[in-house]
């Protein structure tokens, strides 16, 4: 019949059969298309080349270290050994390839490809093809090391399909054309077992090459005594700021976390970077080693752990240091040995500031990581890094960090227990590639804690999200609650901005006997999302994972193995990685990702690592290189059919539902009311049907006879949101019950009809409900992991001394409070301000202080009097009169300060300490501190 058909039909014809085939093929893709654990992918064409070409380099630069007589300095296995990070001795550093990248088409088979070797004549080195000596029109065997030149074959591929092998200006055809398939790599393996060597060894007939192992073995001091405050899913922490934004009162914020809060608090002292562009002086913290060491005195006599925030981006208050012998004696070791309740250091926003004329490389930087991260094992402390970035910080990112620094990378493997990782959220893009790479620092060993610092400057203000052009409150908690329970974060850093969304100064109040305070309060958002969530944390109900439970739930890891190309190839997620997964379809690739709100909870985070450092980390069960991704996975079609054969549909809707065991987290993160439906996995019901407010996040647990909801979605402004759950496969009536929490509002209202049991939620912040209900279903699962979060221990008693900031002074008819120092003339003084006694006969100053016991102490109050003796002010210690400090004349200039002593007895406990003018005075007195001391 085809016959009659004319040269137009057949054309037809056999378009449609092609069409019809090239459906089938991709419905089935989508359908049954499987990835094995450790199945190699199809990579771009030029990938198997350029490993090949690398392994030849990296042949040239072994013989030419084995005759200069050059050792190995460091070598790190990428990839499950893979591929290598050579490092000689002279400084070079170059990589070996053990496995190379299937050629483009892929499959199982071995190919034919060209093996460059070498092989001696004569005690000199020839280089070889395929076991032959190289040889062109000459017939000249070609020498691996020549005098002036740097040369090595170049393996390639002609137009034509042949392999070729080039070096310098002669070009020789091989008479192999190349195929589809799996390649043999040059080299077998790199072994290092005896520790003082290490051996290249090759699948041809080139001889083993030896090179002596002679790296520097880092030196990490030992532990004294233990983590001073362990961190686990168990002990989770809450790192709050006494931030110098707020130009803070320490004892103040301290006073605002509310006691069952503050044992799990660590106390953040946050250093703003900002600073004069001309000259480089420090502004809102001027002085930051002044403050930090104030404020954390303060944080020790208040027994509540602390740390201190130096940098943010590449400026900071303190010194790098590129060598450990430096830290002797500077203020990182004097704060661990000085301060019981100190954990570490915090570095912010790694991403910006770097190279400027007042600030460091970020080579320097991380090499002085590197060194304070052995100080911080010394102490049981740790170091903070949290990083955000754009499109230009590809090459100072997390993968970068450990992928371009092995000296870093060695000693993080070693002591990750000291190490913790943060994503934060302060630019307006990329969020799921930062989120990628920082769990994946942390699931790859080389982290041992990984948390969020949540920052509402991520919200893209100028487009808005879901029509929010101003960053709604609600939309905060999304992020940390999903991230927090089904990725194991167990630090929560912030939120930024802090004097937006934590403490706010409110003016000042009366506080008896005519003096007056400098205020302070809470937002009400912090009370209603942030205290409310910790303590969803704490009672377990925000469960978080271990980092062993976190791979098992995620599967799949993509690993950082590119070498060429641009800045983000080489250092970030591939570039579209979640289209078609949980990226919005709204949003952008990479750096172009502008909303961390995920599509559907279906698939898990996934994580990209530059290597798996230990048993744990091997333990993913899909295991794709990024070199090979574009492949077999940039195709959008193609990587979401793999994908959804690993991770099966368990809900339907528009909602975001992320399952761990029996918990859930669902939110709406989409405009409007939005719906889901999820089928019970534990509950004996049928399933639930929930529509959800814009910004309502719940912690759903599931167990037979009862479902139970954690709500949230709070307002400033005290709008109502509804939500509706619906509860099918009930045998007998459901009943509930509901418990506004913080300054929550609830009200609910039920039907049961036609076996439906719905309730109707109007809300305005969080509350606990229950539904009690249960059905006839059977083969529910019935195992979960229950939560035991344990208080942490409270730091070793603070023996030292008491330092009391005049600016956060009591104070009555005094001349001036500075609380601003930084836009003031004069100089050096301590914390952030300081106070202008005046000369009014009724002025005085007053502090709440205390004593470890009772006995005598010295009082050194620092003073600033520059126009005259003041001797008509008198000390007052509990009421009492203990006599009239000497404020004996200063230089005139603004930069002196001078200390006058007194001696009066504290009972333990809480005191009272007044400065009290007898007489008008002179002239002015400026107050800047006091410190105590047990005598």
């Amino acid at each position: 019949m085809i016959r009659f058909f004319t040269r137009k039909s057949k054309l037809s014809y056999l378009l449609l059969i092609g069409l019809m085939c090239c459906t089938c093929l991709l419905s089935a893709c989508k359908d049954d298309e499987v990835i094995e654990p450790g199945a190699p992918s199809v990579p771009k064409a030029g990938t198997a080349v350029e490993n090949i070409n690398t392994n030849v380099s990296a042949l040239r630069r072994l013989i030419e270290a084995k005759q200069q007589g050059l050792a190995v300095k460091s070598y790190n296995p990428v990839n499950n050994g893979t591929s290598y990070t050579i490092e000689l001795s002279d400084g070079a550093s170059f990589s070996v390839f053990t496995q190379i990248a299937v050629l483009e088409g892929g499959g199982e088979t071995v190919v034919y490809s060209p093996n460059v070797g070498v092989k001696m004549d004569n005690d000199e080195y020839y280089w070889t093809i395929d076991n032959e000596w190289l040889t062109f029109d000459s017939h000249e065997k070609v020498k691996v090391i020549t005098e002036g030149s740097t040369a090595a074959p170049v393996v390639g591929i002609n137009e034509d399909g042949y392999w070729t092998v080039k070096y310098e200006s002669k070009t020789q055809t091989l008479g192999h054309k190349a195929e589809s398939g799996k390649l043999v790599s040059l080299f077998k393996q790199v072994d290092a077992n005896d520790a003082e060597s290490v051996r290249f060894v090759f699948n041809d007939q080139t001889s083993d090459i030896i090179l002596l192992l002679k790296g520097d073995k880092p030196e990490i001091p030992p532990l004294i005594g233990s983590m001073r405050r362990p961190i686990s899913p168990d002990h989770p922490a809450w790192l709050i700021h006494i931030d110098s934004w707020n130009y803070a009162d320490p004892q103040k914020i301290i006073d605002l976390i509310p006691a069952d809060i503050r044992p799990y608090a660590i106390f953040n002292i946050s250093l703003s970077a900002s600073h004069d562009e001309e000259t480089g002086r420090f502004t809102l913290s001027e002085y930051g080693y002044e403050i930090a060491k104030s404020w954390l005195r303060t944080c020790a006599e208040n027994s509540v752990w602390a740390m201190v925030q130096p940098s943010s981006g590449g400026f900071s208050h303190f010194p790098d240091f590129s060598s450990y012998n430096e830290f002797e004696d500077s203020v990182y070791d004097e704060f661990f040995k000085d301060y019981p309740n100190f954990l570490g250091f915090n570095y912010c926003e790694q991403f910006w500031g770097y190279d400027d004329r007042f600030s460091v490389s970020w080579m320097q930087r991380v090499a002085h990581w590197t060194q304070l991260l052995k100080l911080t094992h010394k102490y049981g402390g740790y170091l903070v890094v949290s990083f955000c970035g754009n499109t230009w910080s590809a090459s100072i990112d997390p993968i970068a960090l450990v992928k371009r620094n092995p000296d870093f990378a060695q000693i993080a493997k070693l002591c990750p227990e000291n190490f913790i990782m943060c994503e934060k959220y302060t630019t307006q893009g990329g969020f799921f590639n930062v989120e990628s790479m920082c769990l994946g620092t942390w699931l790859s060993g080389f982290a041992g804690q990984y948390g969020i610092r949540f920052d509402q400057c991520g919200w893209t203000e100028k487009t808005g999200q879901n029509g929010d052009k101003d960053f709604p409150l609600a939309a905060g908690a999304l992020p940390v609650i999903e991230h927090v329970m089904l990725t194991g974060q167990t630090v929560i850093d912030g939120p930024e901005l802090i004097w937006q969304q934590c403490f706010k100064e409110t003016g000042t109040v009366g506080v008896g006997d005519g003096y007056q305070s400098r205020n302070w309060e809470c937002f009400p958002q912090f009370i209603n999302i942030n205290v409310d969530m910790f303590r969803k944390i704490m009672d377990g109900t925000i469960r978080i994972p271990s980092r062993q439970e976190v791979i098992d739930r995620t599967k799949l890891v993509i690993l950082q193995d590119v070498y060429s190309g641009d800045d983000n190839a080489r250092y970030s997620a591939p570039n579209n990685l979640y289209e078609g997964l949980y990226l919005r379809d709204d949003d952008g690739n990479l750096w172009d990702n502008h909303c961390y709100f995920k599509k559907t909870g279906r698939y898990p985070t996934i994580p990209v690592v530059f290597e798996l450092c230990d048993a744990v980390a091997n333990s993913f069960q899909y295991k794709v290189n990024q070199s090979g991704f574009a492949g077999g996975w940039s195709d959008v079609q193609l990587k979401v059919g793999k994908f959804n054969r690993i991770f099966p549909e368990e809900y339907s809707g528009e909602l975001y539902a992320g399952r761990i065991e029996n918990g859930w987290v669902i939110y709406n993160g989409l405009v409007g009311v939005r719906k889901t439906t999820v089928p019970f996995k534990y509950n004996t019901c049928d399933k639930m049907e929930l529509a959800y407010s814009k910004y309502t996040v719940s912690v759903v647990k599931e167990y037979a006879n009862k479902v139970t909801f954690y709500m949230n979605n709070y307002d400033v402004n005290g709008s109502s949101k509804t939500d509706v759950i619906k509860i099918y496969g009930a045998t007998s009536t459901p009943s509930y019950s509901v418990t506004p929490r913080a300054n929550g509002t609830a009200k609910v209202s039920e039907s049961w009809k036609n076996g439906v049991y719905e309730l109707t939620v109007d809300h305005n912040g969080p509350l606990d409900l229950t539904i009690n209900c249960s059905g006839n279903a059977t083969r529910r699962e019935t195992t979960y992991t229950t939560a035991s979060v344990l208080a942490p221990p409270s730091p070793q008693i603070y023996q030292g001394a008491r330092q009391y900031e005049a600016e956060c002074f009591d104070f009555k008819n005094v001349a001036k409070r500075i609380t601003k120092g930084d836009i003031e003339v004069i100089r050096n003084y301590t914390g952030q301000g300081y106070i202008n006694f005046g000369t009014n006969s009724a002025a005085a100053v007053r502090d709440a202080i205390t004593a470890m016991e009772d006995g005598l102490h010295t009082f050194r109050i620092r003073y600033r009097s520059p126009s005259a003796i003041i001797n008509t002010v008198d000390m007052y210690v509990n009421g009492v009169k203990v006599g009239a400090p000497q404020f004996l004349q200063t230089d005139t200039d603004n930069t002196t300060w001078n200390t006058a002593s007194m001696s009066a007895s504290l009972r333990k406990g809480s005191n009272t300490f007044e400065l009290k003018a007898n007489s008008s005075g002179v002239s002015d007195l400026y107050l800047d501190n006091i410190v105590i001391e047990r005598k």
